[in-house]
C-alpha cells in the first residue's frame, strides 16, 4: 500500500514544517493534519475513494489514487488545493510508487502497472505484473519496484524495462518496506500472521517474526532499528526491534489500523484506523499513543510531507 512507506523531509526552502494527509475512502475527501498542534487543519474533496496517497519525490505534490472513479487527483503541497484530475487511470488503481519523475500506479483486477510523467501527466506505459497487486515499494536506488500480492509470491519490477524479472516465491502478502541503506527490506504475511525481514541483495528470507492478525502495512524507522506495523484485525500496532528480529512492544490503537506513516525527525507514527475514523499518534519514545485525531470516513492511505 505503501503506497509511500518513507515520509518525504521537506529540505526545500519553500515550506519549513511538514503536515499529514490521510485519505479518507468514504467520504472521498484528504484530512490534512498540523502535527504540531495535532489538529485537521484543511479537508480537501478529491475523486471517489482515495484508497491510498502518495507524494511527489520532491514533496511539492500530493497524488490522491482514486479506485471509485479511476482518477489521481493532485494537490499542490505550497495550496493544499486539487490541482490537476488525471482521468481513466486504470479500472481500479489501488496504489502508487514515486521514482524522480515517474508516477507507478498498480491495478487492483488487471494486474498491471501504469506508468505517468509527473511533469505532463502523461501516460508513458502500462504493463503486466501480476494478479491482485496489494502494494508496491521501490527500492532506495529506484532500480526496481517490489509488488506484493493477494495471491501469491513478491513480483520484482525492473524500472529501467518495466518487466518483471524475478519473482520471490510466498503466499499473499501486503505492505513492504526497505531499510533506507537499501540492505534489506520487510514483508508482511497477512494470511500467517507474520512479518519477515529479507535479504534485499539475495532476495533471501532472514528471519520469519510473528506479529499481530492479519499484518497490513510496514515501516521501517529512518536509522533502520525499528519496523512498525499495523495488525489490521487486532487493534494494535507491533514494533520490531530489526536487530534483534523480535516485537518489543504491542500498542493498542484504533479499530481496523490500516496505514501508518513515520515524521520526518522520527519522533512520532501515525496510524490510520479504518473501521474507527480516526487517526492515532505514536510517540516513538514511550511506544505509547499520545493523541486519537478524528478524521474522515474510513481513512487509509496516509503520507507526510
Amino acid at each position: 500500500m505503501a503506497e509511500p512507506k518513507k515520509p518525504i523531509s521537506p529540505s526545500h526552502g519553500w515550506r519549513n514544517r511538514f503536515l499529514v494527509y490521510v485519505g479518507n475512502q468514504n467520504d472521498s475527501t484528504i484530512s490534512i493534519i498540523d502535527p504540531s498542534a495535532n489538529r485537521i487543519i484543511k479537508t480537501i474533496p478529491v475523486g471517489k475513494n482515495p484508497g491510498q496517497v502518495n507524494a511527489s519525490h520532491d514533496g511539492k505534490r500530493v497524488y490522491a489514487i482514486n479506485g471509485g472513479d479511476r482518477s489521481i487527483s493532485v494537490i499542490s503541497t505550497a495550496t493544499n488545493e486539487v490541482v490537476r484530475t488525471i482521468r481513466n487511470v486504470s479500472p481500479e488503481p489501488f496504489a502508487a510508487v514515486t521514482i524522480r519523475n515517474k508516477l507507478y500506479v498498480p491495478d487492483l483486477y488487471t494486474g498491471g502497472i501504469t506508468e505517468f510523467d509527473t511533469l505532463t501527466y502523461e501516460r508513458v506505459d502500462r504493463f503486466p505484473v501480476a494478479n491482485l497487486p496489494l502494494s508496491a515499494a521501490a527500492s532506495p536506488d529506484g532500480s526496481k519496484i517490489y509488488v506484493t500480492t493477494q495471491a501469491r509470491n513478491i513480483w520484482i519490477v525492473d524500472t529501467r524495462l518495466n518487466k518483471v524479472v524475478q519473482s520471490i516465491p510466498d503466499g499473499a502478502t501486503w505492505g513492504l518496506d526497505f531499510t533506507a541503506d537499501g540492505r534489506k527490506f520487510v514483508v508482511n504475511r497477512f494470511g500467517s500472521n507474520e512479518t519477515s525481514v529479507y535479504c534485499a541483495r539475495t532476495n533471501r528470507e532472514i528471519v520469519s517474526i510473528p506479529v499481530g492478525p492479519a499484518p497490513i502495512d510496514v515501516n521501517i524507522s529512518r536509522n533502520g532499528r525499528r519496523a512498525y506495523v499495523t495488525n489490521s484485525r487486532g487493534r494494535t500496532v507491533s514494533v520490531i526491534d530489526l536487530v534483534e528480529h523480535r516485537v518489543i512492544r504491542t500498542i493498542p490503537v484504533g479499530e481496523v489500523p490500516y496505514n501508518l506513516a513515520l515524521t520526518p525527525d522520527s519522533r512520532s507514527v501515525y496510524v490510520t484506523n479504518y473501521s474507527g475514523d480516526n487517526v492515532s499518534v505514536i510517540d516513538t519514545a514511550t511506544l505509547r499513543v499520545v493523541k486519537t485525531i478524528p478524521v474522515g470516513d474510513g481513512p487509509r492511505g496516509i503520507v507526510i510531507v
